[in-house]
């Protein structure tokens, strides 16, 4: 059982109702559903009953309720002292991918927000611009830090912070010929035109396997959500997506093939990897834990607890 189940458990317990707790925890329904099912299968039996939709404390909930709360609060109180000599202050300059907006990491200035109030010396500048712009800013010192997509590589000279890595997928409109599909190869994608959100090193797994296989693969820039949808849906080329598994009962003209031994899908911090900034390198443990909470532990999240520094 983790601190943040721990966390989950309590907001749940004061709301009573599993989209409340949600939205305050900035997390699916499912995910919240998954970890209470985890700590009940950990603790021997159930913590909630449910009677015609409405929930309530078991005794084992009331007791773990009584007995978790001054360990929450035991916690919090050490994490503040431990970064409270960190003296935090000045601004940071944070530009983010318009990729990953608006759905990829849903409440980011609820997030930031969140950060500021530990660390209210900290003035940050956000600034949303293509995913090859970020990548070139950080690099030529503009930005102090990125939120880009990529797919779980770290590009050279950068040090890499992964918030959420979701299977990778094909968005494909109704009438193409993979529409019936249940999982592809980067292989079946050869003659196909694909739509990517930039051309930098952030896709670099990509190139690489293209080239290394000789695919004969058409790459087109989209830095959008919406321009890949609607390219997708109105010329029938193939876009790039998080994956999310099909609902029979909600019809769409577009749907998700899951890529089959493909990279992930990734957010990730980035920043400029050179000796010298101490004080930049005392922001991001916070700050990317900040970013993280809530995708902890959605499906296909690998948590990492630092930059990585594999090439």
């Amino acid at each position: 059982m983790t601190i943040q189940q721990l966390h989950i458990f309590r907001v749940l317990a004061s709301e009573m109702n599993y989209s409340k707790a949600s939205e305050k925890l900035f997390m699916t329904r499912q995910a919240v559903k998954q970890n209470i099912t985890s700590m009940e299968s950990e603790l021997g039996g159930a913590l909630f009953d449910n009677f015609k939709n409405h929930i309530s404390l078991t005794p084992k909930g009331q007791l773990l309720l009584r007995e978790c709360v001054p360990v929450i609060e035991s916690f919090d109180k050490m994490m503040k002292s431990m970064y409270s000599d960190l003296s935090l202050e000045g601004t940071v300059s944070i530009g983010i991918s318009v990729s990953l907006l608006p759905g990829f990491l849903p409440a980011l200035h609820e997030k930031l927000f969140n950060f500021n109030q530990a660390f209210p010396n900290v003035n940050i500048s956000l600034l949303d611009m293509e995913n090859d712009e970020v990548v070139r800013k950080v690099q030529n010192g503009e930005l102090s830090i990125g939120i880009i997509m990529d797919l779980g590589n770290t590009i050279e000279g950068f040090n890499r912070y992964e918030i959420i890595a979701c299977k990778l997928a094909a968005m494909v409109e109704s009438h193409h010929r993979f529409w019936e599909a249940e999982e592809l190869t980067l292989e079946q994608l050869s003659g196909e035109t694909i739509q990517i959100p930039g051309m930098s090193d952030a896709f670099l797994p990509l190139f690489e396997t293209i080239k290394k296989e000789q695919l004969d693969i058409k790459i087109e820039v989209s830095h959008h959500y919406y321009q890949v949808y609607y390219k997708v849906r109105d010329n029938g080329i193939i876009g790039l997506n998080r994956y999310f598994p099909p609902e029979n009962d909600t019809p769409d003209s577009t749907r998700d093939i899951l890529l089959k031994d493909a990279p992930p899908l990734c957010a990730s911090v980035i920043t400029k990897k050179e000796p010298g900034i101490p004080k930049l390198t005392a922001y991001m443990n916070p700050l990317v834990n900040a970013l993280r909470t809530g995708y902890m532990n959605e499906p296909f999240v690998r948590d990492k607890t630092g930059p990585e520094d594999k090439k």
